[in-house]
Protein backbone atom coordinates (compact mmCIF):
# COMPACT_ATOMS: atom_id res chain seq x y z
CA UNK A 1 0.00 0.00 0.00
CA UNK A 2 1.29 3.47 -0.90
CA UNK A 3 0.65 6.66 1.04
CA UNK A 4 0.27 9.77 -1.13
CA UNK A 5 1.53 13.18 0.00
CA UNK A 6 0.16 16.48 -1.39
CA UNK A 7 2.25 18.58 -3.75
CA UNK A 8 4.94 20.98 -2.60
CA UNK A 9 4.65 23.69 -5.25
CA UNK A 10 6.56 26.60 -3.76
CA UNK A 11 9.55 26.85 -1.48
CA UNK A 12 8.47 28.24 1.88
CA UNK A 13 10.36 28.71 5.13
CA UNK A 14 10.16 25.25 6.69
CA UNK A 15 12.23 23.73 9.46
CA UNK A 16 13.32 20.24 8.51
CA UNK A 17 14.45 17.51 10.86
CA UNK A 18 16.31 14.26 10.43
CA UNK A 19 17.98 11.75 12.70
CA UNK A 20 21.55 12.67 13.56
CA UNK A 21 22.61 9.25 12.33
CA UNK A 22 21.44 10.35 8.89
CA UNK A 23 23.33 13.66 9.11
CA UNK A 24 26.51 11.76 9.91
CA UNK A 25 25.90 8.96 7.39
CA UNK A 26 28.30 8.02 4.61
CA UNK A 27 26.99 9.00 1.16
CA UNK A 28 27.78 11.08 -1.91
CA UNK A 29 24.85 12.83 -3.61
CA UNK A 30 24.90 15.46 -6.33
CA UNK A 31 23.38 18.90 -5.86
CA UNK A 32 20.04 18.05 -7.52
CA UNK A 33 19.84 14.66 -5.78
CA UNK A 34 20.16 16.35 -2.40
CA UNK A 35 17.63 19.02 -3.36
CA UNK A 36 15.14 16.27 -4.17
CA UNK A 37 15.83 14.69 -0.79
CA UNK A 38 15.23 17.99 0.99
CA UNK A 39 11.76 18.22 -0.54
CA UNK A 40 11.08 14.60 0.36
CA UNK A 41 12.16 15.24 3.97
CA UNK A 42 9.94 18.32 4.13
CA UNK A 43 6.87 16.39 3.00
CA UNK A 44 7.59 13.43 5.25
CA UNK A 45 8.02 15.72 8.24
CA UNK A 46 4.78 17.54 7.46
CA UNK A 47 2.89 14.26 7.27
CA UNK A 48 4.36 12.40 10.23
CA UNK A 49 5.62 15.08 12.63
CA UNK A 50 3.65 18.29 12.15
CA UNK A 51 0.37 16.34 11.99
CA UNK A 52 -0.73 14.26 14.96
CA UNK A 53 -2.66 11.57 13.09
CA UNK A 54 0.29 10.06 11.23
CA UNK A 55 1.48 6.51 11.90
CA UNK A 56 4.96 6.89 13.40
CA UNK A 57 6.00 3.31 14.06
CA UNK A 58 4.87 1.29 11.04
CA UNK A 59 5.57 2.62 7.57
CA UNK A 60 4.73 1.77 3.99
CA UNK A 61 6.46 3.10 0.91
CA UNK A 62 5.59 6.75 0.40
CA UNK A 63 4.69 8.71 -2.76
CA UNK A 64 5.83 12.34 -2.87
CA UNK A 65 5.08 14.79 -5.69
CA UNK A 66 7.71 17.44 -6.41
CA UNK A 67 7.41 20.29 -8.89
CA UNK A 68 10.09 20.02 -11.59
CA UNK A 69 10.72 23.77 -11.26
CA UNK A 70 11.93 23.19 -7.70
CA UNK A 71 14.69 20.92 -8.96
CA UNK A 72 15.83 22.61 -12.16
CA UNK A 73 18.01 25.70 -11.95
CA UNK A 74 18.77 28.39 -14.47
CA UNK A 75 21.43 26.22 -16.09
CA UNK A 76 19.90 22.80 -15.50
CA UNK A 77 17.87 20.80 -18.02
CA UNK A 78 15.12 18.36 -17.14
CA UNK A 79 17.20 15.56 -18.65
CA UNK A 80 19.83 16.26 -15.99
CA UNK A 81 17.19 15.90 -13.30
CA UNK A 82 16.18 12.53 -14.76
CA UNK A 83 19.79 11.41 -14.78
CA UNK A 84 20.28 12.46 -11.16
CA UNK A 85 17.13 10.73 -9.95
CA UNK A 86 18.03 7.53 -11.80
CA UNK A 87 21.34 7.50 -9.98
CA UNK A 88 19.61 8.33 -6.70
CA UNK A 89 17.53 5.17 -7.04
CA UNK A 90 20.78 3.19 -7.05
CA UNK A 91 22.90 5.08 -4.52
CA UNK A 92 23.07 3.70 -1.01
CA UNK A 93 23.41 5.39 2.36
CA UNK A 94 25.48 3.76 5.09
CA UNK A 95 24.90 4.67 8.73
CA UNK A 96 25.43 3.25 12.20
CA UNK A 97 22.56 2.60 14.61
CA UNK A 98 22.87 0.81 17.94
CA UNK A 99 26.24 -0.56 16.92
CA UNK A 100 25.00 -2.01 13.64
CA UNK A 101 25.68 -0.74 10.13
CA UNK A 102 22.57 -0.16 8.01
CA UNK A 103 22.48 0.49 4.28
CA UNK A 104 19.51 1.47 2.10
CA UNK A 105 18.51 3.49 -0.94
CA UNK A 106 16.64 6.73 -0.39
CA UNK A 107 14.04 6.37 -3.14
CA UNK A 108 12.69 3.24 -4.80
CA UNK A 109 11.76 4.80 -8.15
CA UNK A 110 10.35 7.93 -9.79
CA UNK A 111 7.90 8.67 -12.57
CA UNK A 112 7.23 11.74 -14.69
CA UNK A 113 4.25 11.99 -17.01
CA UNK A 114 5.06 13.55 -20.39
CA UNK A 115 4.75 17.36 -20.27
CA UNK A 116 3.72 17.13 -16.64
CA UNK A 117 4.96 19.62 -14.07
CA UNK A 118 5.18 17.11 -11.24
CA UNK A 119 7.60 14.31 -10.53
CA UNK A 120 6.28 11.31 -8.62
CA UNK A 121 8.94 10.01 -6.25
CA UNK A 122 8.48 6.81 -4.23
CA UNK A 123 10.39 6.78 -0.94
CA UNK A 124 11.57 3.54 0.59
CA UNK A 125 9.81 2.54 3.81
CA UNK A 126 13.16 1.62 5.34
CA UNK A 127 14.36 5.23 5.40
CA UNK A 128 11.16 6.79 6.80
CA UNK A 129 11.97 6.33 10.51
CA UNK A 130 15.10 8.43 10.04
CA UNK A 131 13.28 11.11 8.10
CA UNK A 132 10.68 11.64 10.80
CA UNK A 133 13.36 11.94 13.43
CA UNK A 134 12.41 9.00 15.61
CA UNK A 135 15.86 9.24 17.15
CA UNK A 136 16.08 11.12 20.45
CA UNK A 137 18.33 13.77 18.90
CA UNK A 138 17.81 15.31 15.49
CA UNK A 139 19.16 17.99 13.23
CA UNK A 140 16.95 20.92 12.29
CA UNK A 141 17.68 23.17 9.38
CA UNK A 142 15.96 25.53 6.97
CA UNK A 143 14.55 24.18 3.72
CA UNK A 144 14.91 27.61 2.12
CA UNK A 145 18.65 27.69 2.82
CA UNK A 146 19.22 24.03 1.98
CA UNK A 147 17.72 24.20 -1.53
CA UNK A 148 19.39 27.54 -2.29
CA UNK A 149 22.95 26.31 -1.77
CA UNK A 150 24.88 25.79 -5.01
CA UNK A 151 27.52 23.28 -3.92
CA UNK A 152 26.85 19.79 -2.61
CA UNK A 153 29.54 20.08 0.07
CA UNK A 154 27.92 23.30 1.28
CA UNK A 155 24.75 21.25 1.78
CA UNK A 156 26.55 18.67 3.92
CA UNK A 157 28.37 21.26 6.01
CA UNK A 158 25.15 23.20 6.50
CA UNK A 159 23.68 20.05 8.04
CA UNK A 160 26.78 19.41 10.16
CA UNK A 161 26.70 22.99 11.43
CA UNK A 162 22.98 22.78 12.17
CA UNK A 163 23.57 19.66 14.25
CA UNK A 164 26.33 21.25 16.33
CA UNK A 165 25.10 24.86 16.35
CA UNK A 166 24.49 24.80 20.12
CA UNK A 167 27.33 22.49 21.11
CA UNK A 168 29.69 24.43 23.40
CA UNK A 169 32.10 21.58 24.12
CA UNK A 170 35.23 23.36 22.87
CA UNK A 171 36.96 24.62 26.06
CA UNK A 172 38.76 27.48 24.30
CA UNK A 173 35.79 28.89 22.42
CA UNK A 174 32.54 28.54 24.35
CA UNK A 175 30.95 31.28 22.25
CA UNK A 176 30.52 29.15 19.14
CA UNK A 177 29.07 25.80 18.25
CA UNK A 178 31.84 23.25 17.85
CA UNK A 179 32.60 19.90 16.22
CA UNK A 180 35.62 18.16 14.78
CA UNK A 181 36.51 15.44 12.30
CA UNK A 182 39.70 13.64 11.57
CA UNK A 183 40.63 14.17 7.93
CA UNK A 184 40.22 10.44 7.33
CA UNK A 185 36.75 10.35 8.89
CA UNK A 186 35.56 13.40 6.94
CA UNK A 187 36.78 11.88 3.67
CA UNK A 188 34.92 8.70 4.51
CA UNK A 189 31.63 10.47 5.34
CA UNK A 190 31.74 12.45 2.10
CA UNK A 191 33.03 9.45 0.11
CA UNK A 192 35.94 11.44 -1.34
CA UNK A 193 38.78 9.11 -0.40
CA UNK A 194 39.79 8.69 -4.05
CA UNK A 195 38.47 11.98 -5.42
CA UNK A 196 40.59 14.25 -3.21
CA UNK A 197 43.40 12.06 -1.84
CA UNK A 198 45.62 15.12 -1.28
CA UNK A 199 44.62 17.39 1.58
CA UNK A 200 45.31 20.54 -0.44
CA UNK A 201 42.67 19.54 -3.00
CA UNK A 202 40.12 18.66 -0.31
CA UNK A 203 40.77 22.01 1.38
CA UNK A 204 40.27 23.93 -1.87
CA UNK A 205 37.27 22.12 -3.35
CA UNK A 206 35.45 20.93 -0.23
CA UNK A 207 36.26 22.92 2.92
CA UNK A 208 36.90 26.37 1.46
CA UNK A 209 34.09 26.09 -1.09
CA UNK A 210 31.55 25.25 1.62
CA UNK A 211 32.90 27.83 4.07
CA UNK A 212 32.91 30.60 1.47
CA UNK A 213 29.36 29.92 0.24
CA UNK A 214 27.82 29.73 3.72
CA UNK A 215 29.68 32.87 4.88
CA UNK A 216 28.68 34.80 1.76
CA UNK A 217 25.02 33.86 2.27
CA UNK A 218 25.26 34.67 5.98
CA UNK A 219 26.67 38.12 5.25
CA UNK A 220 23.88 38.69 2.73
CA UNK A 221 21.24 37.73 5.30
CA UNK A 222 20.27 34.59 3.36
CA UNK A 223 21.60 31.97 5.78
CA UNK A 224 21.31 31.59 9.54
CA UNK A 225 24.82 30.25 10.19
CA UNK A 226 28.32 29.74 8.85
CA UNK A 227 31.52 28.08 10.04
CA UNK A 228 35.22 28.67 10.36
CA UNK A 229 37.78 25.92 10.86
CA UNK A 230 41.23 25.32 12.25
CA UNK A 231 43.70 22.66 11.16
CA UNK A 232 45.60 20.46 13.60
CA UNK A 233 48.82 18.73 12.62
CA UNK A 234 50.37 15.45 13.66
CA UNK A 235 53.99 15.91 12.66
CA UNK A 236 53.94 17.56 9.25
CA UNK A 237 50.51 16.34 8.16
CA UNK A 238 47.06 17.80 8.84
CA UNK A 239 45.18 15.03 10.64
CA UNK A 240 42.28 16.80 12.44
CA UNK A 241 39.92 19.68 11.64
CA UNK A 242 38.17 21.80 14.28
CA UNK A 243 34.98 23.57 13.17
CA UNK A 244 33.39 26.61 14.85
CA UNK A 245 29.75 27.41 14.06
CA UNK A 246 28.48 30.98 14.25
CA UNK A 247 24.73 31.47 14.22
CA UNK A 248 22.49 34.45 13.58
CA UNK A 249 19.82 32.84 15.74
CA UNK A 250 21.95 32.64 18.88
CA UNK A 251 24.12 35.68 18.03
CA UNK A 252 27.25 33.66 18.73
CA UNK A 253 30.48 35.20 17.56
CA UNK A 254 34.14 34.74 18.36
CA UNK A 255 34.94 36.88 21.38
CA UNK A 256 37.82 35.19 23.07
CA UNK A 257 40.55 32.58 22.91
CA UNK A 258 43.32 31.62 25.31
CA UNK A 259 45.85 30.93 22.59
CA UNK A 260 47.78 33.68 20.76
CA UNK A 261 48.28 31.35 17.80
CA UNK A 262 44.52 30.88 17.51
CA UNK A 263 43.95 34.62 17.77
CA UNK A 264 46.48 35.28 15.01
CA UNK A 265 44.81 32.62 12.88
CA UNK A 266 41.42 34.34 13.16
CA UNK A 267 42.88 37.79 12.56
CA UNK A 268 44.39 36.56 9.30
CA UNK A 269 41.23 34.63 8.37
CA UNK A 270 39.00 37.68 8.89
CA UNK A 271 41.29 40.17 7.17
CA UNK A 272 41.89 37.96 4.13
CA UNK A 273 38.16 37.41 3.79
CA UNK A 274 37.12 41.03 4.24
CA UNK A 275 39.81 42.36 1.92
CA UNK A 276 39.39 39.62 -0.74
CA UNK A 277 43.11 38.92 -0.35
CA UNK A 278 43.00 35.78 -2.49
CA UNK A 279 42.20 37.80 -5.59
CA UNK A 280 43.90 41.09 -4.67
CA UNK A 281 47.68 40.67 -4.32
CA UNK A 282 48.24 44.11 -2.77
CA UNK A 283 45.69 43.39 -0.06
CA UNK A 284 47.38 40.02 0.52
CA UNK A 285 50.71 41.81 1.01
CA UNK A 286 49.10 44.26 3.43
CA UNK A 287 47.60 41.42 5.52
CA UNK A 288 50.97 39.65 5.62
CA UNK A 289 52.58 42.88 6.79
CA UNK A 290 50.01 43.27 9.57
CA UNK A 291 50.54 39.68 10.75
CA UNK A 292 54.32 40.15 10.75
CA UNK A 293 53.91 43.38 12.71
CA UNK A 294 51.78 41.87 15.49
CA UNK A 295 53.89 38.69 15.68
CA UNK A 296 56.88 40.89 16.55
CA UNK A 297 54.76 42.64 19.20
CA UNK A 298 52.72 39.86 20.88
CA UNK A 299 50.88 42.27 23.20
CA UNK A 300 49.11 43.64 20.10
CA UNK A 301 47.66 40.27 19.08
CA UNK A 302 44.96 40.04 21.75
CA UNK A 303 44.25 43.76 21.49
CA UNK A 304 43.58 43.51 17.75
CA UNK A 305 41.74 40.21 18.05
CA UNK A 306 39.29 41.57 20.60
CA UNK A 307 38.76 44.79 18.62
CA UNK A 308 37.90 42.86 15.46
CA UNK A 309 35.72 40.33 17.34
CA UNK A 310 33.82 43.16 19.07
CA UNK A 311 33.34 44.88 15.73
CA UNK A 312 31.84 41.68 14.26
CA UNK A 313 29.55 41.25 17.27
CA UNK A 314 28.25 44.79 17.66
CA UNK A 315 27.83 45.89 14.05
CA UNK A 316 26.68 43.12 11.72
CA UNK A 317 26.15 45.62 8.87
CA UNK A 318 29.58 47.27 9.07
CA UNK A 319 31.98 47.63 6.16
CA UNK A 320 34.49 45.33 7.86
CA UNK A 321 37.25 45.94 5.32
CA UNK A 322 37.24 49.72 5.76
CA UNK A 323 36.73 49.61 9.53
CA UNK A 324 39.46 47.01 10.08
CA UNK A 325 41.91 49.04 7.98
CA UNK A 326 41.11 52.15 10.02
CA UNK A 327 41.62 50.35 13.35
CA UNK A 328 44.88 48.74 12.25
CA UNK A 329 46.39 51.83 10.63
CA UNK A 330 45.48 54.03 13.62
CA UNK A 331 46.03 51.78 16.65
CA UNK A 332 48.20 48.84 15.59
CA UNK A 333 50.71 49.82 12.91
CA UNK A 334 51.58 53.04 14.76
CA UNK A 335 52.98 50.97 17.65
CA UNK A 336 56.75 50.73 17.23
Amino acid sequence: MLITIPVLRNIKEVTLAQANALTQARYDFTLVEKRALYFVISEVRRRFIDRTDGQRTLFNDLVVYISTSNLTGANMKLSEVYSSLRLLCEKKIWLMQDGAEIDFTFIAFFDHKQRGTLLEVVVSAKVLPFLVALASHFTTYSLTVAVTLNAKYSQRFYEFCSQYENNDSDPENSNSGYFFFTVTDLRRKLMIEDKYPKYGLMKKYVLDTAQRELKTMFDAGQCNLYFEYREEKAGKRINRLHFFVYSRNTKKHVVGSHNLMDQTYYIRLWLEGWLSAKTRPKNKEWVNMVISHINLRPTLITKLYLRLAKMKTEDLQANYAALARHIIEKDILTVK
